[in-house]
């Protein structure tokens, strides 16, 4: 690996991807019930499949607080609350430990965006819940996590791995909300749903 920092790196090699994703969940209204719903069904639809691969692959041997920072349980507490199911999870294939550090980078950095949308929804309406938007605000996970990620030993970690799997997770979620958004009434207005924020 280069001198560049691997958050640069994967940063650098995500970029389109983020595009899109950001483009693709601007089509749901979180300022309604039903954009938010879709939403969270999007989230928990590209997220759940995505821990429990990480789960598999051991993330909780070299990430000792992962149970603080997994967050399918979070939106399936939206979910039930807004008497939503919560969606079936696909099958993804247990990743090498660069791989998932790639696909950790596009969770965590999530937050940062969640942070942005958490406002957004509860200035429309404050009894929407938002224990998904705002697990562990307070805690400075992404911080942290680019910490951990920064410590990697450069020796022998594959960083085209990290970036293919940043890509695949980000693709994961395209997908998801893809879905989500064309099945959303046409009259639900464009609220920018997509934070925009740079991870």
């Amino acid at each position: 690996m280069s001198d560049t920092s691997l958050r640069e790196h994967l940063r650098a090699a995500t970029s389109e991807a983020h595009t899109t994703l950001d483009a693709t969940a601007g089509g749901l209204g979180l300022s309604t019930r039903a954009g938010y719903g879709a939403f969270l069904s999007a989230s928990a639809a590209g997220l759940a499949p995505l821990e429990l691969a990480l789960e598999q692959g051991g993330v909780g041997e070299w990430l000792p607080d992962w149970p603080r920072r997994a967050r399918r349980e979070a939106v399936a507490q939206d979910l039930k609350a807004l008497d939503l199911d919560t969606p079936e999870m696909s099958p993804t294939p247990t990743p090498s430990f660069a791989f998932a550090t790639g696909m950790l980078y596009v969770l965590e950095g999530s937050r940062l965006g969640a942070r942005f949308l958490s406002r957004q929804v509860r200035a429309a309406d404050p009894e929407l819940p938002l224990a998904y938007l705002t697990h562990g605000e307070n805690d400075d996970l992404w911080r942290s996590f680019v910490a951990w990620m920064e410590a990697i030993p450069k020796v022998g970690f594959r960083t085209d791995e990290a970036e293919a799997g940043a890509r695949y997770a980000f693709q994961r979620f395209s997908e998801a909300f893809e879905s989500a958004k064309s099945g959303v009434a046409s009259g639900v207005a464009n609220d920018q749903a997509g934070s925009h924020v740079r991870i």
